[in-house]
């Protein structure tokens, strides 16, 4: 067995309660395949499909849910009244770009003296640190608040607490067993905070601190819902599940965006093309993000703040076009490394012994090992990690995961060789001095060998619902947008067809992607298979091929026709 062009994804259907897919079906006068999309989202009354449908800032949690929460807004309430000077100590990504934007902006508008400190990725690293804090100090801050970063900094807590200083922690990432001395903390995914949406992003959760301080101050939802729109540029850019709140936050905020009052955003919008049009979370993914994200990740990430922060037309265009070309540069630093990586894996990796994928060079640019260790898990569909090996010995790492496998808990048991790492179950941040890198290799190697099995390392696709191709409306492609926006948690549903034939035969267009043309039950419909060409043989040989596939629309001289999105192929 060989690298690309060999793995055949596994195509599947969910299994759903039959007698819940007919209950809905009848409630809400919608198609089986809708009724079975629902109900494998555990949607499964009229009152939740309703919610879903409609989401409204109604049904946000009350933000005191939060055991410290009250604590939390005394605190930054009595240092406004102080005339305190507040720090808003942020992260280098773009949850902690809008985070700290959205905290700086409400904080400003009641008053607060403050200020925003976030680290260089290549000088101070991820989060919190000493000199991070020495710095903040030494701009005369008495309160310090971060966001999207802290619940991990039990030393660098400790350190602000010996110059006086109290810190409130808002964070969303995975806590360790002791939790930071600080003032409060505010992070659903500790245990006993009692907030019951544990997967909010940072800015999410910044938003809840922005919530309790609406309520507090009698200002309401006018304290902070302006900037909702800023609020879902991070939480699409994190990735999080796009369920509950976080559903709530990106679908309000992106419909704010193509009107937004942020000169910054507008420009970006406007820059990356997309005036006017509506916006999702993939144009928000690829398209938004990547600007914002990009001087973070080549060195000074104060570009991306300034950029949401100005009420300056000309700051606005001088600095999205900024951050539009460090994105280009960017993505040329990324297809170098890529290229690089995907060459090693292929010479020096085979798919029977390594259940994982670690690299490292002295010349890859720490800024952009994350992105890349994306593709190379998308392109091998391995758990990867990628290190950047400073001049110093020391290495920093960007660590990727496949569906079912918990990142940290696999590198929890490599601890020993590592110097830090933290993250989430599907991203972690990992340091280590490069002696010990092929070490790691094969502990890391190990661990994951005892948590998958080969099977857990073939894609596979599972098809939201089955249904024939006559079934297939403009009726019901518009209830199917209406389940946006799309995102991890509430996917761009995936339907599956049997026994379709060719129309035409199949052919490959652009690079190596797979075009064909199906007949079901006398419709025809095209299909598209972006990166699918090595599969054209088997489909010629094939009179009849079953397709799981997402729809999309198809613009072609002025005509806009449905197509499918291909997903998987079963012969």
């Amino acid at each position: 067995m060989s690298w690309p062009g060999t793995a055949r994804e596994r195509v599947s259907v969910k299994n759903v309660d039959s007698a819940i897919v007919q209950r809905l079906k009848t409630e809400l006068n919608v198609p089986d395949a809708i009724a079975a999309i629902l109900a494998g989202r555990k949607l499964e009354t009229f009152e939740s499909c309703r919610a879903f449908f409609r989401p409204d800032i109604s049904q946000f949690h009350d933000p005191f849910l939060f055991r410290q929460m009250e604590i939390s807004v005394e605190r930054i309430l009595l240092a406004i009244d102080r005339k305190e000077k507040i720090a808003v100590y942020g992260d280098y990504d773009v949850d902690g770009i809008t985070s700290t934007v959205l905290l700086i902006r409400v904080l400003r508008s009641l008053g607060a003296d403050c200020f925003y400190f976030l680290p260089n990725r290549l000088v101070d690293g991820y989060g919190i640190s000493i000199s991070g804090i020495e710095q903040v100090v030494a701009s005369g801050a008495k309160l310090i608040i971060s966001v999207d970063c802290g619940i991990t900094s039990n030393e660098e807590v400790r350190k602000a607490k010996s110059l006086g200083i109290d810190m409130i922690i808002t964070d969303h990432h995975e806590p360790k067993d002791d939790l930071p001395d600080a003032f409060s903390i505010l992070d659903p995914k500790v245990e006993s905070c009692g907030y019951p949406d544990s997967r909010l992003a940072g800015v999410g959760v910044a938003l809840k601190l922005c919530q309790g301080l609406g309520v507090k101050t009698a200002r309401g939802e006018q304290l902070w819902k302006p900037y909702l729109d800023i609020a879902a540029l991070g939480t699409a850019a994190d990735i999080v599940p796009l369920t509950g709140e976080n559903r709530i936050i990106a679908s309000l905020g992106f419909k704010m965006m193509p009107d937004t009052q942020h000169k910054g955003l507008r420009e970006l919008i406007a820059q990356q093309g997309l005036q006017g049009k509506k916006i999702t979370t993939s144009q928000v993914v690829f398209g938004l993000a990547p600007c914002i994200n990009a001087v973070g990740r080549l060195g000074n990430p104060n570009r991306g703040v300034e950029l949401l922060l100005t009420d300056n037309d000309d700051d606005a265009r001088r600095i999205a076009t900024e951050l539009r070309e460090a994105n280009l540069e960017r993505r040329s630093l990324d297809s170098t490394v890529a290229e690089e990586a995907c060459r090693r894996v292929i010479e020096n990796c085979s798919p029977e012994n390594d259940f994982v994928l670690v690299l490292g060079d002295q010349n890859w640019h720490a800024g952009v090992i994350g992105i890349v260790a994306s593709k190379l898990v998308e392109k091998f569909f391995r758990p990867t990690v990628l290190f950047s090996i400073g001049p110093d010995g020391l290495a920093k790492g960007s660590g990727r995961s496949v569906p079912g496998l918990h990142l940290l808990d696999a590198l929890s048991g490599c601890a020993d060789l590592l110097e830090g790492f933290g993250g989430h179950a599907a991203a972690a941040g990992v340091s280590i001095k490069s002696e010990n890198i092929d070490a790691f290799r094969e502990r890391f190697n190990s661990c994951v060998a005892s948590l998958l099995s080969p099977e857990d390392l073939t894609p596979s696709v599972v098809a939201d619902a089955e249904i024939d191709l006559p079934q297939i409306t403009p009726k019901f492609y518009r209830i199917v947008k209406e389940m946006e926006p799309f995102g991890p948690g509430n996917m761009r549903p995936v339907l599956f067809c049997r026994g379709l034939k060719h129309k035409y035969p199949p052919r490959i267009v652009g690079k190596n992607h797979l075009k064909l043309a199906v007949n079901g039950d006398g419709i025809v419909m095209d299909a598209i298979g972006f990166n699918l060409g090595e599969r054209i043989d088997d489909l010629r040989r094939s009179e009849a091929v079953s397709l799981a596939f997402s729809l999309d629309e198809n613009e072609w001289n002025g005509k806009t026709c449905l197509q499918m999105k291909l997903r998987g192929i079963s012969l």
